[in-house]
């Protein structure tokens, strides 16, 4: 498409041309199965995500909370 258009100004006719590109194939997209739960979708994936930073995190610090006291002899 870019090659059709003889003389580009600026950026801004880019994002025109771009913009009415994307209007004109939205009519041939299809629309996703389930597409409103999408939302609920990504708040649960980031609610799991969360908490597996948080165990981990937990983990992480009471397995190396004072390696310097199992090191020394007694």
């Amino acid at each position: 498409m870019a090659r059709n258009v003889k003389r580009w100004q600026n950026g801004d006719m880019c994002l025109k041309w771009t913009a009415a590109g994307m209007l004109e194939a939205e009519q041939q997209l299809r629309r996703v199965i389930g597409h409103p739960d999408l939302a609920k979708l990504a708040v649960a994936v980031e609610r799991d995500i969360a908490a597996k930073r948080a165990a981990d995190t937990v983990h992480t610090t009471t397995k190396t909370a004072a390696p310097e006291v199992a090191a020394c002899p007694a």
